[in-house]
This record gives structure tokens, sequence and C-alpha cells, in this order.
């Protein structure tokens, strides 16, 4: 039976992957280094991350536990365990060794740090504006989903280092948690990328956009 992207199911599963998100974060971040359990959370997640045969009794309780109950967990419940597993694995790449939050705070009224929108504040530098450009033609262009994942966490490391003057730019994980589940259906994919695009060229400066067409 065929099976529809369902904005509810995608909204449901962005707030479960936000409030564990958070709560490592708040652990982490709290002292330096962050305390054993946040440490080692991070670490099983990074370990596991595009495993062919991943050890699901390891992760199993960062990725399930207090999963939403109105979002049920059958045998087809394959893209939304992609997408949390996915968001949660790049999160602990991002937060890896970094003294401040990686993930954008839920609080109402912030400029959300979409995944387009952080991508430009890898382009200011306009040697690197082609560059970020080819990589996200990339994941557009990848047939499968893995691969997508893939090229996100390239740019989510680079996320972490931008160079320059650039602080580390930090990642609205709710909106990316979305993005992850919706790229998995072949009919709502192209949705995706539309908004990073919009998000991508509305926030760069006239500058780095001569230079990236030239």
């Amino acid at each position: 039976m065929a099976r529809y992207f369902s904005r509810d199911t995608a909204d449901k599963l962005a707030g479960f992957v936000d409030g564990k998100i958070q709560n490592i974060q708040k652990r982490y971040i709290a002292k330096p280094g962050g305390d054993s359990w946040s440490r080692a959370c991070l670490a099983r997640l990074r370990r596991d991350f595009d495993g062919a045969t991943p050890s699901w009794m390891t992760v199993g309780s960062d990725l399930f536990a207090g999963w939403p109950d109105d979002v049920p967990l059958v045998d087809d419940s394959v893209r939304e365990v992609a997408a949390v597993k996915a968001a949660m694995e790049l999160y602990a790449w991002h937060q890896q060794s970094q003294p401040q939050g990686m993930a954008q705070e839920s609080g109402a009224g912030k400029d959300r740090m979409t995944f387009g929108k952080a991508c430009s504040g890898l382009a200011r530098d306009p040697s690197r504006a082609k560059a970020i450009r080819r990589r996200l033609e990339a994941i557009e262009a990848c047939p499968d989903f893995n691969g997508m994942v893939r090229g996100i966490r390239a740019l989510i490391m680079m996320m972490r280092r931008p160079g320059g003057d650039v602080k580390p730019i930090e990642l609205d994980y709710r909106a990316l948690t979305r993005d992850l589940y919706q790229m998995q259906f072949p009919e709502s994919r192209s949705a995706v990328f539309q908004r990073w695009s919009r998000d991508y060229w509305n926030s760069i400066s006239p500058d780095t956009d001569k230079t990236k067409r030239q």
C-alpha cells in the first residue's frame, strides 16, 4: 500500500527529535566537555552514523524512548525511523567538542536557522561559495536517502568551523527533521529543496551572489 507524506507526522517527529536534542545539549554544555551521559550519548550516535548494520540495541534508547504515541511504530515505519535516526546522528557530529550549543533553541519568535539559511552562512566567504552550491546541488541530485544524508553531514561539518571570522553556525534541527522525513517521499521531495533554495538565496549578500554567478 502506497504511503504519502504527512505534514502532521512530520511535525510530531520534529517536536520529538527537538526535545531529545535539547535535553542532550543542555547537559552537554552545562560544563566543559559535558557530563558522562551526554558524552556517551553523542558518541553512540556518531559511531552508528550511516551504518549498514546499526547496533539497534545500543542506540535504541536514544532513538525510541519516549516515541510519540500518535506516530505508531510498525513494520512500515521505515521513513519515520530513518528521519529521526539521521537527525539525531547529524546533531551528534555537529555538537562534537563544541562548547556552545549547535542546535538552535526552540524559543518562539527566533529567526529560524533552516538548513538553507545555515548554508548561506557558509557561503559568506566568496572563495567557498561555489563549492557550497555544488554540494547542495549534489544532495538534490542524489537518488538515495543515505547519500543525501552523507551530503548534509559534509556541510554540517563545515558549519562547525566555517573559517575566517565566521562563528560556528547553529542549526534548527526541528526543521531539519521535517526535511529528512519529507525528502523520502518522491511526490514531495522537491518541496524540501525549494525551501532550501529559497532560504539560501534569500540570505545571500549581493557581493557573494555576484561571485557565485561568475
